[in-house]
């Protein structure tokens, strides 16, 4: 899924708006939302609802207006003396802080006569903000096992794991102060045995389910990617616990991109099932002759 959800973040907006009595300013406080055209920096050009303040472009000739929109412009307007902020009566940013500057810019090529700044927002906070609301929806794996959860294995015949909730890759995204980023997590499967010495078990997909139909459980298990182990060594002696305690774990890596080009990673999301598995040795009973 790929979805866009507005963030209601306060972005500061200095807005020059043409009047009849020339060109006055005035702050505006604007909530980001869906953006509609982006510049080749990726901040927005365009939003879907209009700043407060917009300038309003008449009709000329008795034809359509022109098309209007905000253009981000690469350059510091504010540099040299900052006559920019006298001559449109714009309000100067705080002290320190990194602004945007954009120009109303219109189709017909008239003049620039409107110009604001903005805070550009971090696309790295943006993703944060999105990684933790995939998080929440990220579930413990449901697991399917041959021999069935509860049943003991049988020594050096494999048991079989499967995860039967798979979310498959995850994508979400989200856009605030003309920047849009989109996350995306991708998981992977590990089982843990929890017999001594025995390794991590990296799993293809959503784990292996045996076909009792097919080849022998061996050759199954011996499959690249097969989520299958044969246990060793039983359980339940003196010196051995009850069940051996397996777990299955699933973790989903984390990276996001940004319409402005920057990408990043952030922490996986693991999220955990216990496995555990009695493991006994299958007894065989002679009842005459030699014995094999």
């Amino acid at each position: 899924m790929n979805r866009h959800h507005p963030l209601t973040v306060a972005v500061a907006i200095a807005t020059a708006v043409a009047s009849a009595g020339g060109l006055a300013g005035r702050v505006a406080a604007q909530d980001a939302s869906e953006c509609v055209e982006y510049s080749p920096l990726g901040y927005c050009l365009e939003w879907e609802v209009p700043s407060t303040g917009s300038p309003v472009q008449p009709a000329r000739g008795g034809g359509d207006a022109p098309t209007c929109y905000w253009v981000t412009v690469d350059e510091d307007l504010a540099a040299g003396d900052g006559s920019i902020f006298v001559d449109y009566g714009l309000e100067r940013p705080p002290d320190g802080v990194r602004v945007v500057w954009q120009a109303w810019t219109c189709s017909d090529g008239s003049p620039a006569d409107s110009f604001r700044w903005f805070v550009p927002v971090d696309p790295g906070a943006i993703a944060s903000s999105v990684r933790a609301r995939i998080a929440d929806t990220l579930p413990a794996p449901a697991v399917a096992s041959s021999p069935p959860v509860g049943v003991a294995a049988i020594i050096d015949v494999p048991v079989f794991v499967e995860v039967t909730n798979w979310t498959g890759t995850v994508t979400d995204g989200q856009c605030a102060g003309g920047v849009c980023v989109t996350v995306t997590a991708a998981p992977s499967l590990t089982f843990h045995p929890g017999e001594p010495s025995a390794p991590t078990i990296a799993c293809a997909g959503t784990g292996t389910r045996y076909n009792p139909a097919g080849s022998p459980p061996e050759a199954q298990a011996s499959v690249p990617g097969a989520c299958a182990h044969a246990y060793g060594l039983r359980t339940g002696t003196a010196d051995r616990p009850g069940s051996w305690s397996g777990t299955v774990v699933v973790m989903w890596t984390i990276t996001w991109t940004a319409s402005t080009g920057a990408s990043g990673s952030l922490p996986a999301v693991t999220r955990t099932a216990a496995l555990p598995r009695a493991v006994q040795e299958v007894q065989a009973v002679v009842t005459g002759g030699r014995t094999p």
